[in-house]
């Protein structure tokens, strides 16, 4: 477990290079790229730690402002939605936590049956 989750956090580090090119493009931003600025989230949604780290919220944030769109927004929960079935050790009620733990404002309760298409 350790081992993947190093391995999330060195994936994490290499999206930060691509954050620059989906902001000023505005295109939609792909699921392996949503799952790697996730992942620094593990260990909380796991409730190995107390808190979401930094680099969780930095990752949230980036996410929460590539998403501009409607069609953003929805491309982005359906990824979320993929890689938490991904994650076997999720909390979610800390997943529910995770945006306003982190300053972000999201109009969704992010569960497995969360309806993207609102």
């Amino acid at each position: 477990m350790a081992r993947s989750l190093i391995t999330l956090v060195l994936f994490f580090t290499a999206a930060l290079s691509y954050t620059y090119t989906y902001t000023v493009f505005a295109t939609p931003m792909p699921c392996n790229e949503v799952a790697r600025m996730i992942s620094p989230c593990a260990s909380y949604l796991a409730g190995r730690s107390t808190m979401p780290y930094r680099l969780c919220c930095g990752g949230m944030t980036v996410l929460n402002r590539t998403a501009v769109t409607p069609s953003d927004k929805m491309t982005m929960c359906n990824c979320l939605k993929g890689v938490a079935n991904h994650f076997p050790t999720v909390d979610f009620s800390r997943a529910a936590l995770l945006p306003s733990l982190c300053g972000v404002s999201v109009n969704v309760t992010i569960t497995p049956s969360m309806d993207c298409n609102r």
